[in-house]
């Protein structure tokens, strides 16, 4: 009788929307947010990570295709195997590379994004668990409509350049 209650509670909170999840809030700290419904019309393949020994922070690539009419905008990560989720950006300047915060990627009406090495990617810091070559993690992307899309990847070596 109690766990139908409890399931019955957890399915009401669940369709009025104010189920928590923990791990973001737009920065990768921990603070609840609500969940949000999976996109319909942004899509994630090819998702990998380079796994770096702790405590290095990894990070993340994959290809982001928007099938909708509208544009949208990656704002925001997070991931259940990761501590500390971030969008960041690779660029050069001057021969130097360098990596920064990014608030947001946007992905076109009917268009594509790549996420990769030297560009936009995914920060992945505080792994929450000892993880191993050719285990797959779920990463979640945070888009403006409220929605979110999900990703399966890979983890490879740290000297892995591409899928």
């Amino acid at each position: 009788m109690k766990r139908s209650i409890v399931v019955l509670a957890l399915g009401l909170l669940a369709s009025t929307g104010t189920v928590m999840a923990q791990g973001y809030d737009g920065h990768g700290h921990g603070k609840p947010e609500p969940v949000r419904a999976l996109s319909t019309q942004v899509h994630a393949s090819q998702c990998w990570v380079r796994l770096l020994p702790k405590p290095t922070p990894s990070a993340a690539y994959l290809e982001l295709e928007n099938k909708g009419e509208q544009s949208v905008a990656v704002t925001g990560a997070s991931s259940l195997s990761f501590g500390h989720v971030m969008l960041h950006q690779t660029s050069e300047n001057q021969g130097m590379a360098r990596m920064s915060h990014v608030s947001e990627v946007q992905i076109p009406a009917g268009g594509t994004v790549s996420l990769k090495p030297g560009a936009f990617h995914v920060m992945l810091g505080q792994a929450k668990e000892d993880l191993a070559l050719g285990e797959h993690i779920i990463l979640s992307l945070h888009l403006s409509d409220d929605t979110q899309v999900q990703a399966e990847c890979e983890l490879r070596p740290a000297k892995t350049q591409e899928y």
